[in-house]
């Protein structure tokens, strides 16, 4: 800890209006820039003729639930009684109740679990401000919180080899110099830009979305991680056009919309009820309406939204199958379900998962002698293990 103080001291020394790090460094993978970049929040934007699309979400929501039948986990049983207003909003005949929860979710609990935007339950605060103010109680949190997301922005671009990773055995004032032109948000976008060969936006459908701001919209902590993720997921894919991705617990489905933007076009979301409903309303916002099938739905849409209760009845193979923060915080029982619905439908699986519960992703492939995993640090968070599974 001695260690980590020093760093951060020394890091920041040329500026005194930087805030003192302390624990709160574990978060970051390098030294933080120089400067403290700024949060803004997205404003309220016209939803436009929406209506169809909500009632679209409505029904789906209504068969999915008649098939629905809860785990016992935490995601089924507790935040289904936090979000219980939602669900009777959806389930419902009352479009216009049904469109307000799905167009703010800042004002309700119906994102919370899966993605910042939401209202925490009474007595609660987002997750995200409450580990920042679990390791460090003296500084504001949201300074914090900008510098981990510039953290994360640059851990991306390191990743996809669009910026150089810092050496840090040599002498202070060398570290980083190959990387001293490109320091605010969209430099480092251009940077990613130039390495993609296509120019990343972020649409922000929803009002108070916290995140830096950038001339391609506001990134939050979903939208940079699911950057990385769907970019892993594109060159596993390798351009091929045919290439099935089946992603299981997809969040607000920020990994599915940025993969639609890599070429990676036929991909289906699995989860529960109540998140499929905030799936398709986002990706039928932010791609269209005419690009996503919902449950139930025929037509074109290569990007389907899926109730794991069809799991059972699912008989398509798939590519690759991808399970990104949700697998190790299932129940055991659960997670072995679903690991043997991979090994029959596909024959590769792409893991970014904690190791810090009961079990561990691990855990579920290491009695498959025809099991190979290439395991190493994920890229954009410290404490998750990032897994290609294949066999």
């Amino acid at each position: 800890m001695k260690i980590l103080r020093r760093w951060s001291r020394a890091s920041l020394r040329s500026t005194s209006s930087n805030p003192e790090l302390g624990s709160f460094a574990w978060l970051l993978h390098s030294a933080p820039p120089q400067f403290s970049p700024q949060l803004v929040r997205s404003p309220s934007l016209n939803h436009g003729n929406d209506l169809p699309l909500v009632c679209r979400v409505m029904a789906a929501y209504k068969r999915s639930f008649e098939q629905y039948r809860p785990s016992g986990s935490f995601w089924d049983v507790s935040l289904a009684d936090l979000k219980r207003d939602i669900h009777d909003a959806l389930i419902g005949t009352d479009r216009a109740l049904a469109a307000k929860y799905l167009r703010s979710p800042d004002e309700n609990t119906f994102f919370w679990g899966f993605d910042a935007i939401a209202k925490g339950p009474p007595g609660t605060i987002e997750p995200h401000e409450y580990v920042i103010k679990s390791l460090n109680q003296t500084e504001d949190w949201q300074v914090l919180y900008a510098l981990w997301l510039m953290n994360g922005l640059r851990s991306v671009a390191e990743g996809l080899g669009a910026r150089r990773v810092p050496y840090v055995e040599t002498m202070p004032d060398q570290v980083g110099m190959h990387n001293v032109s490109a320091q605010t948000t969209d430099q480092i976008l251009d940077q990613i830009d130039r390495a993609l060969g296509l120019k990343l936006l972020f649409p922000n459908p929803f009002p108070n979305e916290l995140g830096l701001a950038s001339n391609r919209g506001i990134l939050g902590f979903r939208s940079i991680h699911a950057i990385y993720q769907a970019w892993r997921i594109a060159q596993i894919a390798k351009g091929r056009r045919d290439f099935k991705v089946m992603e299981i617990g997809a969040g607000l489905g920020r990994t599915a919309y940025f993969s639609n933007m890599f070429g990676v076009k036929d991909y289906t979301l699995l989860d529960i009820p109540l998140t499929n409903a905030a799936q398709g309303y986002f990706l039928g916002r932010v791609l269209g309406p005419d690009a996503i099938r919902l449950n139930g739905e025929a037509g074109p849409g290569l990007l389907k939204v899926m109730p794991a209760s069809n799991l059972a009845t699912c008989t398509e193979k798939f590519d690759l199958i991808v399970n990104i923060d949700s697998w190790t915080e299932m129940s055991r029982e659960t997670a072995d379900s679903y690991w043997q619905f991979a090994r029959r439908s596909t024959n590769a699986v792409l893991s970014i998962n904690h190791e810090h519960n009961a079990f561990t992703v691990r855990d579920l492939y290491s009695g498959d002698p025809d099991v190979t995993a290439i395991r190493h640090p994920y890229w954009t968070r410290r404490g998750y293990v990032e897994e290609l599974i294949t066999w």
